[in-house]
């Protein structure tokens, strides 16, 4: 029963190392009255549909980019990207389509040299370590990239609790959550 607590020993310790004015930026973000659509692969793909449902909740329009519903995008829209690394080719695909559609970028990264190369308006690294175990990266017990998709849910929880939820009620996210299940 050790490694539970290492790893919340591990994620406290990585949380007192964000940047509080990028926390305070992306909960003002997602108090916005705009579309949101999330990206991420793997397990970083799940994060951002987890906080894509959360915000969804909230009353906010979200999509997930490569689900089947989701809408073209377009001017003041938000593509909000959860990546580790910071760079994939579909990553950089996106991004590049999302400037010239005229909408922001924001991201979620360990890599904060990723932000200004994306040019994200909105941004946030994670001090947590990946699967490219870089030397600026802090040791864990986990595998591969664990250490950062928690974290990005942790914190992503986190700034909906801040933002756009600290503005609604448990009342209206329970209705807005799914009773056809």
């Amino acid at each position: 029963m050790q490694t539970p607590l290492i790893i919340l020993q591990e994620l406290n310790e990585l949380i007192k190392r964000v940047d509080k004015t990028q926390y305070d930026d992306l909960v003002d973000l997602l108090k916005q009255d705009r579309r949101f659509f999330f990206f991420g692969e793997g397990r970083s793909g799940l994060m951002a549909k987890a906080a894509a449902m959360r915000l969804m909740h909230c009353g906010k329009t979200v999509y997930v980019i490569g689900e089947t519903t989701t809408p073209s995008m377009g001017q003041d829209d938000i593509l909000l990207i959860i990546s580790g690394s910071g760079s994939s080719i579909q990553l950089n695909g996106l991004c590049k389509i999302a400037h010239e559609l005229g909408a922001e970028v924001a991201m979620l990264t360990a890599d904060a040299s990723k932000l200004q190369e994306h040019r994200c308006r909105y941004g946030f690294a994670i001090p947590a370590a990946t699967k490219k175990r870089r030397e600026w990266e802090p040791a864990t017990i986990q595998p591969l990239g664990n250490q950062f998709d928690q974290a990005a849910h942790l914190l992503l929880d986190a700034a909906i609790i801040d933002g756009p939820y600290s503005e609604d009620s448990m009342e209206n996210l329970s209705k807005r959550h799914t009773n056809i299940e």
